[in-house]
């Protein structure tokens, strides 16, 4: 250990010596080392450490075979010894060591992942590593991945993502926030969580920012590879996956042919929907490349990242639908269902993930960069859907409808990334860095094609189909493209005088952002008559438009939802760093944000709010107080405010067709503002352990929560995004503690979370004399996407002697609120999920080693509950959606993902 700080000397050599014959072992992550079966006889014992004088030599003697001898070996740091020393040098940036030291030296609260963690990680992309850190769960796709990060109970919405510390746009068609899932989490050097912000930071995070710190140039050459393949459990001969070849149109026929063409039937293709290529188990595969080094003397420094991931996924998905109002029988808002989806989604997601960073040092004050970021996504979904209105589906002798529909999409989302940065040393206390950005965040999805067919089914005794009747056959093709812009200028100065013997940081800086974001939609309708059976093939059916003119990209019925925003954001702030006493440092400051956006939709001029400027200004203070109770326990304690913007999408008047619900804009949002406290106890013995307890509180204001109401009548209802009138409150307590005995360790965080705000319910009742009562009431509940209780346990087995690295890591995500409801006691709720998966590293020769990867052991379910009593189902209800488990709740959904195993090799030089 340390001479002077007892820290674990983690990776030092200690040798053992016997009659000439040398062994040497590497030291624990705990700082323990061992030699077993010694032979007895004369011993030495030595110690090498880079940075250290070497140690005094330790002899002794072994006289039996089963005697212990325990040497302890105090360092020495090598500078303690010279008069002046000049150290250069690079430590292990990926390693726990280094981000430990980064999370200690902060001046902020944050988590930090580093790249070695990441890479033992059972998880190929950064939104499913998210939900390993203290107090992040994450909000899954279809397929079961992770997408959207939601930071102590604040959901996506509330939290930002910067790479580098640069803020990139998102390609998300209506939100600012970017799904995480795009970035394969092998490209970057450490994955931080940012739970405080300084002045020094944009202030629009209330929930928290994800910095992703990508690899950058190293002091010597390196090199690195890996490859890798697999599959899902979930696909079998009985149980394909469900593969589209056919190219989908890039453009519509408005985009080719202009708007006022009108397009016939023949304009478009339905090989997405009629391929034959179904895969009984589809073969996964990863790959990855880093390669780097410096030339000039040193002055140059070059790195190249690239990754490459083709992943099968899918689920199996039940659901039953409530009617659009609840009756008032037997229970006061009873809810009636009135369809039963049964869905099989197959997902195939392929990933390019690119980087590379040049840095040249001009001289010992001056110091440029480039570093640049390319990102594509391409995820092709087949969903299948049978929809049984009156949930007969094992009816015998009665006619019902049944819903049959196929819906093939494919989604490409593209994020670049160029940045030019540069540091200067204006004098012996002057310095200032900048920082030149251009980004730019794409997402089209071009011709979604979903076919459906109604029909009258009569089944007989045996459930088999004696008659059938063709209500109606619907065809649409569906173009979506987004794209948002950002140029940016980063400047910062800072100062650094002595005040009265006393280092003092002033800095002030800021930014200019300048936005352009379009977004443009375009729907045909088809339908194919109820004259025609469908047998599996579209050309027996007489599709056309009804009427002719929705052939016209000008009737689009989408207009509404193409819109031009441009945002103009700047901020500034002065920041000041101190030491106030000998043992604790005050960090603070003020940072004004200054937003000023204008939008303009291409809906008819009758619509009011077809365009709109929206400005505002909000003034952010924070402290930060961080105390040193000993030279490796720290207390912090912080205070800031921040604010979370709207969604550009949620504040033009657009309409778009969900899966359940439409969802409608709202150009009268407010932007969120919120209060922020936190404190923390830190505890770092050494190594990778550590030990964080805190607690933190959140007071928001105008909070943004999504409802569904009326849309022109009670049969009729939208999802809305509205202010609840309601502050909101948010408070909770952390705790992480990572410990490793030897070679054996354990990794366990805990984060209770509470969250309540008060909205105004609709309430249908019954009366013995009045009959059906509407009322309303005030209902208490968390916030949409809040858990309770979140936590993540590990055990690891790292072994340098064996060369085998292991984990088995468990994740837990309580009951949170999934969606809120119009009418009182009938949200929909997430039931408590867990995860277990495994995860290792074995070395097979000197810098070869193979790895796997398995996610979902168990088989973990993600399940829908409205909190009312089942009773009210039916036998049938109760059959198709499976076993109720608990007694007063119904279960609504259930969607099932199975095992997913990778496994593959890696070099690295």
């Amino acid at each position: 250990m340390d001479h002077k700080t007892g820290e674990a000397l983690t990776g030092a050599t200690v040798t053992l010596t016997q009659n000439g014959v040398n062994r040497a072992v590497a030291v624990n992550l705990n700082g323990s080392y061992s030699f077993k079966n010694v032979r007895t006889g004369a011993y030495q014992i030595h110690v090498n450490y880079i940075g250290y004088s070497p140690s005094q030599i330790y002899t002794g003697t072994i006289t039996g075979a089963d005697e212990i001898k325990i040497i302890n070996v105090d360092l020495s740091d090598a500078s303690q010894q010279m008069v002046e020393v000049q150290v250069k040098g690079e430590g292990n940036k990926e390693s726990d060591r280094s981000v430990r030291g980064i999370e200690k030296n902060a001046p902020m609260v944050l988590n930090i992942l580093s790249a070695n963690t990441i890479q033992l990680l059972p998880d190929v992309t950064v939104a499913n590593a998210l939900q390993r850190v203290s107090g992040v769960t994450i909000q899954r796709s279809a397929s079961g991945e992770g997408r959207y990060a939601i930071i102590r109970g604040m959901d996506q919405r509330y939290n930002s993502t910067l790479v580098n510390g640069i803020k990139i746009p998102s390609p998300d068609p209506q939100y600012r926030f970017v799904p995480m899932d795009i970035f394969p989490s092998e490209m970057l050097e450490r994955l931080e969580v940012i739970k405080a912000l300084t002045p020094s930071m944009e202030g629009d995070a209330i929930g928290g920012v994800m910095n992703l710190v990508m690899k950058s140039a190293p002091n010597h050459f390196v090199l690195s590879a890996n490859v890798s393949g697999g599959f899902s459990t979930l696909f079998s001969k009985s149980r394909p996956f469900v593969d589209f070849t056919g190219s989908p149109n890039s453009k519509s026929p408005a985009a080719i042919n202009g708007n006022s063409y009108q397009a016939t039937y023949a304009d478009f293709n339905n090989k997405a929907l009629t391929s034959d290529k179904n895969m009984s188990t589809p073969f996964s595969s990863t790959a990855g490349l880093t390669i780097g080094d410096r030339f000039l003397n040193n002055k140059l420094g070059v790195i190249v990242s690239a990754s490459y991931q083709n992943i099968y996924r899918g689920s199996d998905s039940k659901q039953l639908t409530p009617n659009a109002q609840p009756s008032a029988i037997p229970l006061p808002n009873s809810p009636q269902f009135s369809d039963a989806y049964d869905r099989t989604y197959s997902t195939q997601t392929q990933r390019v993930g690119i980087h590379n960073k040049i840095d040249y040092v001009i001289n010992d004050k001056n110091k440029l960069s480039l570093y640049n970021l390319y990102i594509h996504q391409s995820e092709f979904e087949s969903r299948y859907t049978a929809d049984t209105l009156g949930l007969g589906l094992n009816s015998t002798g009665l006619s019902k409808q049944i819903t049959l529909s196929n819906r093939s999409t494919l989604t490409q989302q593209n994020i670049y990334n160029s940045t030019l940065h540069g540091d200067h040393i204006l004098g012996n206390e002057w310095r200032f860095n900048w920082d030149g950005v251009y980004s730019v965040s794409t997402r089209h999805m071009p011709d979604r094609t979903e076919f459906s067919y109604d029909a009258n089914k009569t089944l007989n005794n045996s459930g088999a189909v004696t008659a059938e009747v063709d209500n109606n056959t619907a065809l649409t093709h569906h173009w979506e493209n987004n794209r948002d812009r950002d140029i940016s200028g980063y400047a910062n100065l800072i100062y650094t005088p002595k005040i009265a013997g006393k280092d003092v940081e002033f800095s002030t800086g800021g930014l200019y952002r300048h936005k352009i974001r379009d977004a443009d939609y375009i729907t045909y309708s088809l339908s194919g008559g109820k004259s025609t059976l469908f047998n599996n093939n579209f050309n027996d059916i007489p599709f056309a438009f009804n009427p002719v003119t929705d052939g016209i990209g000008s009737n689009n019925t989408d207009l509404q939802n193409n819109y031009h925003v441009t945002e103009n954001d700047n901020s500034e702030y002065f920041q000041v760093k101190f030491d106030l006493f000998p043992k604790l440092q005050v960090l603070g400051g003020v940072r004004v944000e200054n937003t000023d956006m204008s939008y303009a939709t291409q809906s008819p001029e009758t619509v009011t709010e077809r365009s709109g400027t929206i400005k505002y200004t909000d003034v952010l203070p924070s402290v930060h107080l961080k105390y040193e109770l000993t030279n490796n326990q720290t207390i912090r304690a912080s205070y800031f405010a921040a604010i979370s913007r709207p969604g550009f999408g949620e504040m033009v008047p657009y309409k778009i067709s969900g899966e359940y619900y439409d969802q409608v804009g709202n150009p009268y949002l407010k932007h969120i503002t919120a209060d922020n406290y936190d404190l923390r106890y830190e505890f770092y013995p050494g190594g990778a352990d550590q030990l964080l307890v805190g607690t933190f509180y959140k007071k928001i204001y105008n909070p943004i929560e999504y409802f569904v109401v009326r849309d022109g009548g009670p049969s009729s209802q939208v999802i809305k995004p509205q202010n609840d009138p309601g502050n909101a409150t948010n408070y909770g307590f952390e705790a992480l503690a990572t410990k490793f005995f030897g070679i054996i360790g354990f990794s366990v965080n805990y984060t209770y979370t509470h969250s309540r705000i008060t909205t105004n319910k609709l309430l249908y009742s019954n009366d013995a004399t009045l009959g059906l009562q509407q009322t309303n009431v005030n209902e208490t509940r968390p916030l949409q996407g809040q858990a309770d209780h979140v936590g993540n346990a590990s055990v690891l087995f790292k072994s340098a002697k064996l060369g085998l690295d292991m984990q088995l890591a468990f994740v837990y995500t309580g009951e949170r609120l999934a969606q809120v409801s119009p009418y009182y006691n009938l949200d929909f709720y997430q039931h408590a999920y867990n995860q277990l998966d495994f995860s290792f590293e074995k070395t097979i020769v000197k810098r070869l080693s193979f790895y796997g990867k398995i996610n979902n052991i168990t088989n973990a379910a993600s399940k829908i509950y409205l909190k009312f009593p089942h009773g009210s189902l039916d036998a049938k209800q109760q059959e198709f959606i499976g076993k109720q488990d608990i007694a007063a709740q119904t279960l609504v959904q259930s969607d099932y993902y199975k095992t997913l195993f990778l496994g593959g090799f890696r070099y690295k030089f």
